[in-house]
């Protein structure tokens, strides 16, 4: 990861104070619009984390998953030998 160092300013914004995340830095660290993120006060520092959630399900953990189309037919594991869950029933 690239070390950024750059000057911000805090401006008002209703009854808080906000921080513009330059471009540069989010796009290093992925952040995107609505991302909740993590502050924390530390030793006279401000500390944001983003936070990653894990998936709740298979749908949520393949969202963004590219088929890269190099399967031609199903893979055949071999027969169960422990507690899988039969396929072929």
């Amino acid at each position: 990861m690239t070390l950024i160092e750059e000057h911000v300013y805090l401006k008002t914004l209703g009854n808080s104070m906000a921080v513009i995340i330059p471009s540069n830095v989010s796009n290093q660290l992925r952040l995107v619009a609505g991302q909740e993120l993590r502050i924390t006060v530390e030793s006279g520092s401000i500390i944001l984390t983003p936070v990653r959630k894990k998936p709740i399900n298979i749908h949520e953990l393949f969202a963004d998953w590219q088929d890269d189309n190099r399967r031609e037919k199903e893979l055949n594991w071999g027969k169960s030998t422990g507690s899988e869950f039969p396929w072929n029933q």
